[in-house]
């Protein structure tokens, strides 16, 4: 199965290869990173990698809605070449808790009459991170947020592969036979209140916040990619989603195998 994953990303420079070892471990083969406005090496890391790996790369400077931009002209150029694409960001690691391979855990849905399935996030906390401290997130930041907590009702794509889809959100997009979640609940839009999130076969592993000084240096000035470049998230948004109630021992589970594929990518890094 052709597993590909859409995404921009801005200044992720400390923690691409770990995204990148992350997501080809649970299954993805195809990588299309858009690299919006980035100054921080990312860019070129990523470049290197190509060399080895199967990862297309796109500058991005737009400041008109980038990630809708990036996620229109991604599906137009591989919307072809795969079964499933996702389109998640670099601070949202996406995989299935019941299966090691992302493939066995969308195979029953293969022949579901649907056009995206919808996995919904786990908000992981700042963990008590005032500043930035090295290694990998997932082992840096092991508690996340209770099931109730609201944010986790949102939900990201994961569209099949030459879909007739029209993007005009970053959740969720108009698609000719729907977007449903795990247990085949229809989802309309990316965030939805009303139903309680299933993750037993699809998760995402949401990384809002991580320390204070991330929040302040980088994530609240950036804006946002679907909507206005000129949003400063206030410091009560980081407040709101600095939530570490619990430790489901997930993150613990990848930290054996990520560190070994780390290294894989970083000798290849070493090598280009």
């Amino acid at each position: 199965m052709n597993l590909g994953i859409t995404s921009i990303q801005r200044n992720r420079g400390p923690w691409i290869v770990e995204w990148l070892a992350f997501h080809m471990l649970v299954g993805f083969n195809r990588f299309y990173i858009y690299a919006h406005k980035t100054d921080d090496g990312m860019t070129q890391t990523l470049l290197k990698l190509a060399r080895h790996y199967p990862i297309a790369v796109h500058a991005l400077d737009t400041d008109a809605q980038p990630q809708l931009a990036a996620y229109r002209h991604a599906w137009a150029q591989y919307g072809q070449a795969v079964d499933w694409m996702a389109f998640i960001d670099g601070d949202e690691f996406l995989f299935s808790p019941a299966q090691e391979q992302l493939a066995q855990a969308l195979a029953p849905y293969q022949d579901q009459p649907l056009s995206a399935l919808g996995a919904y996030w786990v908000c992981y906390g700042g963990n008590g991170h005032v500043e930035e401290p090295a290694g990998l997130v997932m082992q840096n930041y092991p508690r996340h947020s209770a099931p109730g907590f609201l944010p986790n009702r949102h939900v990201k794509s994961l569209v099949r592969g030459g879909e007739r889809i029209d993007i005009q959100a970053s959740h969720v997009f108009d698609t000719p036979r729907g977007t449903f979640d795990e247990r085949l609940r229809p989802l309309r839009h990316g965030f939805v209140p009303e139903l309680a999130p299933s993750c037993e076969v699809l998760r995402i592993n949401h990384y809002a916040v991580q320390s204070w000084e991330f929040f302040k240096q980088t994530k609240q000035n950036m804006g946002a990619a679907d909507g206005s470049p000129a949003l400063v998230r206030p410091d009560s948004w980081y407040r709101q989603y600095d939530r570490n109630d619990c430790d489901d021992g997930v993150s613990h589970n990848f930290l054996i195998p990520l560190k070994l594929k780390v290294r894989e990518l970083q000798a290849a890094l070493a090598a280009a």
